[in-house]
């Protein structure tokens, strides 16, 4: 069976399936758990690590929404909640009882480093994330409408949407069991199909016009592929 039917069967009530939906997916919570582990750097276990990535898969098991229109693979939800939970139990962690810049410091997951920086321009800062944010806004419904679901996946794996760690498009085909290269094909594809859409146009075109006075600018650049999907990155930061 698929995570998806497991999943639909936990949430009706079918305890066992569960089980198998930890049992399938365990190379996932493994895989994710050695990315942040370092033996002999810290006093964290691995088997924390990796407990805190099951607790994270069934949080997410017990939160994957049907209803919702524009839902992901299961797999690539679950991801983010096991980032979650190992990430935050490493910032909690701390043996010298010292705050890293790091350390989540409000529920919203603000970092000490973020306040540091923000006061450094408070005003200028603002005004920076509002503006991301509405972009952000802007290229979920771009991103809903003009990719395909696994399109979808594969950004938001490879540029870490929603706070999670970012993966490597290698660690993505291991994921979804398929070649690095074809990851790196469905990544290019959807990238292309963005910035063709009336959106990526318009935001084109806003760059060019912000450029006119500078005999340096070239529109070209910013159109080509890597230029947009350095500008993909930093919308989704």
């Amino acid at each position: 069976m698929t995570n998806e039917q497991l999943i639909y069967l936990f949430q009706q009530g079918d305890r066992q399936a569960l089980d198998t939906v930890i049992e399938q997916n365990k190379g996932i919570v493994y895989k994710l758990a050695n990315k942040f582990y370092v033996e002999g750097t810290n006093s964290i276990d691995k088997e924390d690590l990796e407990q805190e990535g099951f607790i994270g898969l069934i949080v997410a098991a017990e939160r994957y929404d049907f209803n919702n229109p524009n839902k992901a693979k299961f797999i690539t939800y679950a991801i983010h909640w096991i980032y979650h939970k190992i990430n935050r139990f490493i910032n909690q962690k701390n043996t010298n009882g010292e705050i890293s810049v790091y350390t989540p410091i409000n529920e919203d997951d603000t970092t000490l480093l973020d306040t540091l920086e923000d006061d450094k321009n408070s005003y200028e800062n603002i005004e920076n994330k509002i503006y991301y944010e509405e972009l952000r806004k802007e290229l979920n419904e771009v991103i809903n409408e003009y990719i395909t679901l696994r399109e979808r996946e594969v950004l938001k794996l490879h540029y870490g949407w929603d706070n999670s760690q970012p993966m490597t498009l290698q660690e993505i085909g291991e994921v979804f069991n398929v070649a690095s290269s074809s990851i790196t094909k469905i990544k290019s594809k959807a990238i292309r199909k963005i910035r063709s859409s009336p959106w990526g146009r318009k935001r084109i075109n806003e760059k060019y016009k912000e450029n006119l006075s500078s005999l340096e600018y070239n529109v070209e650049s910013w159109i080509q592929a890597d230029s947009f999907e350095k500008k993909f990155k930093d919308w989704l930061a």
